[in-house]
């Protein structure tokens, strides 16, 4: 029978395995910080006119009916500030109301190719564009753009000052989208 030994193996250096996890958890952080960084996109709201116009539509004069339709146009102006380290791309503008009920109506911001059109059927849009803020707008790292939005809601003015609340969606390309309120006042 072979003699009992109670020798033990070589004993193996963990510092090359240590050294990897390091060296994988530093690649991962500096993978983290460059595509994942802390800073954001922030808005502001700068300043929101309205023009509320209300065009009457005639029927049959035998019938004597006629139709009311009040358009209200919010040009609300904001200010768009890329704190990222890459350029950002907005895509499109929606504006969210809740009524004093509780309804809420969502609406797309008109184009600015349509803005001509617009001013031309109702002239007061015509000082409220003075610049607006259009779609596919690059705004480079560290920069900011800012502009005026206008939305076309179908509600009469007493709607508009009584409402719940108002708020300001900014899509953008590959980011989360931003959000801003409208105040009351």
């Amino acid at each position: 029978m072979p003699d009992l030994t109670f020798s033990q193996p070589e004993r193996r250096s963990f510092l090359v395995p240590i050294l990897l996890a390091l060296a994988a958890i530093a690649l991962a952080i500096t993978f983290a910080i460059h595509f994942f960084p802390a800073t954001t996109v922030n808005i502001s709201h700068i300043h929101t006119d309205v023009l509320p116009t209300e065009t009457v539509f005639k029927g049959s004069t035998v019938v004597g009916l006629s139709e009311t339709q009040h358009i209200l146009f919010v040009a609300a102006t904001i200010k768009v500030d890329n704190q990222l380290r890459v350029p950002i791309y907005l895509d499109d503008f929606h504006i969210t109301l809740t009524d004093p009920s509780g309804v809420v109506m969502a609406v797309s911001a008109d184009t600015p190719k349509d803005l001509p059109d617009l001013e031309t059927n109702y002239p007061g849009i015509k000082p409220l564009m003075t610049t607006p803020l259009v779609r596919n707008t690059e705004i480079d790292p560290a920069k900011s753009a800012q502009g005026t939005l206008l939305f076309p809601l179908t509600i009469p003015k007493d709607i508009w000052d009584a409402r719940k609340s108002a708020v300001i969606k900014v899509d953008l390309y590959h980011q989360p989208a931003i959000y801003v309120t409208i105040p009351k006042t």
